[in-house]
């Protein structure tokens, strides 16, 4: 997981930065950018790149449900996650490890 843009909360995921931000600001070939929502109002949102194959994971899936429940299936834009970005990189790095263990 990255920031999608070098000044998207790139102090809130220090160990989440990662050679995929580009200059040019495109998001590079499996990835998804996602926008994580901290609170109920939706005001506070951290930006950040998923790789495609860490959503297979059942953990991510946890998560994505939580978004169709809270923002429903008709999403305009960018996929929306109700989370805070440490708990985002704590899933995204338990999907990992799993994946790595089998």
């Amino acid at each position: 997981m990255a920031p999608w843009t070098q000044n998207a909360s790139a102090k809130a995921l220090p160990s989440c930065i990662s050679s995929v931000i580009r200059e040019d600001k495109r998001i590079p070939k499996g990835y998804l950018p996602i926008v994580l929502v901290h609170d109920e109002e939706g005001g506070a949102e951290t930006r950040v790149l998923v790789r495609v194959k860490d959503l297979k994971e059942p953990c991510m899936a946890g998560l994505l449900e939580m978004a169709e429940q809270q923002f429903g299936y008709g999403q305009q834009g960018v996929l929306r996650v109700p989370c805070d970005a440490q708990r985002f990189e704590h899933v995204v790095n338990m999907a990992r490890k799993s994946k790595a263990a089998r």
